[in-house]
């Protein structure tokens, strides 16, 4: 039996070993067995602390283990952490050698494939098990929070391989990876992440015979799985801003990207839109890539601009294109001009920005049905305007005045008169604009749903409680899930059916809603999904569940 061990937090075990000898003298046999148990404590704080005796029973006599004073320095963390940084890793993280002294039975790893990298720089992480005993998670493993970092999850390997590793083999296989895009520039630390194991164990079985000591052997002993703790060591990833001078076009992004531009039209009539569509691909960090600045000429109108990605995962890097269309409406006829486009861009294999530009784009805009007067004259560089003959604004005065004759008295002469007739007029006019505004706001469907999202999540949400209230564990989570889903669609004006993690996470980095609230998203998401089919014991609570989500919504209420 253990003492209370202060100051010290158990992270491993008990791992116990075994080891027999027995030989033959004079006829007598003499047999000695030795069996080992192992903890792996972390300590807690520095100082200098006494470890207690140990207790263990043995048949009818009990024994004590000696009294241990164990001086903890400040330094003890600094060294793992150092200890750690120097571990090597492959490019995509799935091998290297972790920083082990070989004697822990089972242990976690995070293995970045890359330590020094740019902001916007993509590396992969990796989260590895060794193991010299069976082991298994005990239920799922959640994503460990990457906090600093967009993430996007990849496919982990299944296969297990062996690995030496101060001469212990150990077997190992990853459990997950990510691609990591840093966010901002500095020391960014991988926290450690716990996560609860089962490692199987021998168990001795307990005999009070002489003669069952001699069988007394480990292959003769049972197992049993006993619930661990196992954590990673922090890891410390040196992000570094990008050099100054960035030149124009530049909008964040970082990797290997090509662009292309086209105008859908280059002849329309007055009023008629025509759309300047941009398309950017390569591999990078298009998820958070800003708009290209588009300069129009003057009177030009320009609407919501629009945009759709096609992200996919190939090699361990995030690539694919992103489309921006900008949709341009021209109020007066003649030939103009658009300016060409720049987008920049740095490549972090190079150390340096690149730049892709477009060509001008010309287009003619003809008179027609919603423009009067004469013909426009073109001079480039310049917007012309419709000149008309004004030889007949100006009349000749008349000369001849009409007769004056007075009038009989009326009652619109009267001052108060005029005055309701005014107000009336006044409330009319008001309601036609009121009637109007309503009329434009309600015809788009999506402005009606961006306004009713947080309304809607509410009233989920207040079914939800009910059947928190009345026990109904499945349909309370069944709503909690509905509700954020529907919210997210609402707001992001996105079709059900093409509800997906990923394009929700991509969509929300794309408007600059923090990894915090994203993280949060798939944390609850996860939660009300797993916890519909888990067993009781496995649920999490209802009520914690219920106060997160509300404070979810409004989270996103203020990002979007």
């Amino acid at each position: 039996m253990l003492p209370e061990m202060d100051g010290f937090q158990l992270m491993a075990g008990p791992f116990s070993s075994y080891s027999s000898h027995s030989q033959w003298v004079n006829g007598k046999m003499t047999m000695e067995t030795v069996v080992t148990y192992t903890h792996i404590f972390r300590a807690n704080q520095a100082g200098t602390f006494t470890i207690l005796p140990a207790n263990v029973r043995v048949g009818r006599k009990e024994y004590k283990t000696n009294q241990v004073k164990i001086t903890v320095t400040g330094s003890a963390s600094q060294q793992s952490s150092q200890g750690d940084n120097n571990q090597g890793a492959s490019s995509n993280g799935s091998t290297g050698s972790p920083d082990s002294n070989g004697s822990d039975p089972v242990f976690l790893r995070v293995l970045p494939s890359k330590k020094d990298v740019y902001v916007g720089e993509q590396l992969v992480s990796t989260l590895r098990v060794y193991t010299r005993v069976n082991t298994r998670p005990a239920g799922g493993t959640k994503d460990i929070p990457y906090e600093g970092f967009y993430k996007k999850s990849l496919d982990p390997d299944a296969s297990a391989t062996r690995q030496d590793i101060n001469g212990e083999q150990y077997v190992t296989q990853v459990i997950q990876r990510h691609i990591l895009i840093p966010q901002k520039s500095g020391k960014i630390v991988i926290e450690p992440f716990e996560s609860e194991w089962m490692v199987q164990q021998r168990v001795q079985r307990q005999s009070n015979s002489v003669f069952d000591s001699f069988f007394d052997d480990p292959f003769f002993n049972g197992v049993q799985d006993v619930p661990t703790k196992l954590a990673t060591r922090p890891v410390t990833i040196n992000v570094k801003p990008l050099p100054p001078g960035a030149p124009e076009g530049f909008t964040g992004g970082v990797g290997n990207f090509t662009m292309t531009a086209e105008l859908s039209e280059d002849e329309v009539e007055v009023n008629e839109a025509l759309s300047l569509k941009i398309t950017i691909r390569g591999t990078g960090n298009l998820p958070l890539l800003g708009r290209p600045e588009v300069n129009l000429p003057p009177d030009h109108d320009l609407y919501d601009v629009s945009h759709s990605m096609n992200i996919s995962v190939s090699g361990n890097q995030i690539g694919g294109s992103v489309t921006y269309e900008y949709p341009i409406v021209v109020r007066h006829a003649g030939r103009f001009r658009i300016a060409p486009v720049q987008f920049s861009w740095f490549d972090h294999g190079t150390g340096k920005y690149r730049s892709s530009t477009s060509s001008e784009f010309n287009f003619t805009v003809l008179k027609g049905d919603a423009e009067d007067g004469s013909g426009s004259v073109y001079i480039p560089g310049i917007m012309q305007e419709n000149v008309e003959d004004l030889g007949t604004d100006i009349r000749d005065i008349t000369r001849m005045l009409p007769v004056l004759t007075p009038v009989a008295y009326s009652l619109m002469d009267q001052r108060w008169y005029k005055m309701i007739y005014l107000i009336a007029l006044l409330v009319f006019i008001m309601i036609i604009l009121y009637i109007r505004a309503v009329s434009r706001r309600n015809a788009d469907l999506r402005i009606v749903k961006n306004r009713k999202a947080s309304r809607s999540a509410l009233n989920r949400f207040k079914l939800a409680d009910k059947y928190r209230k009345n026990g109904d564990e499945d349909r309370f989570y069944e709503e909690v899930g509905k509700a954020i889903w529907g919210y997210v669609a609402d707001k992001l004006n996105i079709e059900t059916s093409g509800l997906s993690r990923e394009g929700i996470s991509a969509e929300l980095a794309s408007r600059n809603v923090s990894p915090e609230v994203m993280e949060e998203f798939s944390r609850i998401i996860d939660e009300s999904e797993f916890s519909r089919f888990a067993p009781s014991s496995q649920k999490s609570g209802t009520e914690q569940l219920y106060r997160d989500a509300m404070q979810l919504v409004r989270n996103l209420e203020n990002s979007l």
